[in-house]
């Protein structure tokens, strides 16, 4: 039987044909003003898409809306080419989206912003329909929101109902809480060798950010994640409480920048390198999938940078700085 992977991997491929080059980003970032900057992407495949960001008078409220559009069409695209196990992973990929709006819906209630400005820090992909984002962006309060979303926010949003449920009050113990239950669910739904050990080098990525975070205080286990592949609990409780060891030289670049900041940047940079491995050695496997993804979520991120940038007459340097933090 012919893997269906061979099909759907090279339709993934024609896709990112379509993804903005890195010259096309460099350019957009260094134009001199808004209007030339909407002139520069209008030149990109982003074009289809700008719609009414490119009329006169329009700002980035509809810059948002067309990067959304974008965005939406490339993870619908994305989800049409696959059926049986193939769309099952792939939905498990999409969990990494919900993740991301679940925790951005907590922090934005938790901190009193309006549903507008949830709704505009949102990411228009994942598994929750986007009415049911809206919806709950205007949630009064954390456990209001879990309630919302236990209904139809899907796995993320049963995750944070049994969160809220068992007394998660803190911004970190809620993040950890989503982070350990997204984990379970997305290594619980892939099964390919390679894709399987990119989200385990993940886990130590993300159990090495959560006990920088931890440092000054005392260290406590629960806010480990399980699953990881070279940072154990031991480990994790050692480095919160000051340690910067680790078996691997790459992870230890993590416990040993100067700063929380930078730690994630480093952090970043070692997730694309292994996304990158994974989509060439997963030929016939979600791996180029989860490649794609990550991709395109990093051109819509600093295209919306860059953007906001140009509108508000960013200085070239301060923009640079954003840039490498994205």
């Amino acid at each position: 039987m012919n893997n269906p992977y061979g099909y759907i991997n090279g339709r993934v491929r024609m896709m990112r044909t379509a993804l903005v080059e890195s010259r096309a980003l460099d350019e957009a970032a260094s134009t001199v003003n808004y209007q030339e900057f909407l002139r520069q992407i209008s030149e990109t495949p982003l074009r289809e898409d700008l719609g009414d960001a490119t009329a006169q008078g329009a700002g980035l409220g509809q810059l948002d809306e067309a990067l959304s559009r974008n965005y939406l069409k490339a993870i619908t695209q994305l989800r049409s080419i696959a059926t049986g196990q193939p769309a099952r992973e792939i939905e498990a990929l999409l969990l990494r989206y919900d993740l991301q709006n679940v925790k951005t819906l907590v922090r934005g209630v938790q901190t009193g912003r309006s549903a507008d400005d949830i709704v505009a820090g949102l990411i228009p992909a994942g598994t929750i329909p986007w009415s049911v984002l809206q919806g709950a962006a205007q949630s009064a309060d954390v456990p209001g929101l879990a309630q919302t979303l236990s209904v139809a926010g899907g796995k993320l949003g049963t995750i944070l109902r049994a969160a809220v449920a068992g007394g998660a009050s803190s911004l970190l113990d809620v993040e950890v809480a989503l982070d350990q239950g997204y984990y379970r669910a997305v290594l619980a739904g892939v099964r390919g060798t390679n894709v399987r050990r990119y989200f385990t080098r993940e886990i130590d990525v993300r159990n090495l950010l959560i006990a920088r975070q931890l440092r000054g205080g005392a260290p406590n286990a629960r806010y480990f994640i399980p699953g990881g592949r070279d940072v154990s609990e031991a480990d994790f409780l050692r480095i919160a409480g000051g340690d910067n060891s680790v078996s691997s030289p790459e992870l230890q670049a993590i416990t040993e920048a100067p700063d929380l900041g930078s730690a994630e940047a480093v952090a970043r940079r070692l997730l694309d390198e292994a996304s990158r491995n994974v989509a060439m050695a997963d030929a016939l496997g979600p791996g180029v999938a989860l490649d794609f993804l990550r991709r395109k979520e990093q051109e819509i991120a600093r295209m919306r940078l860059i953007g906001r940038a140009k509108y508000y007459g960013l200085g070239k340097d301060e923009l640079q700085k954003e840039l490498e933090g994205a």
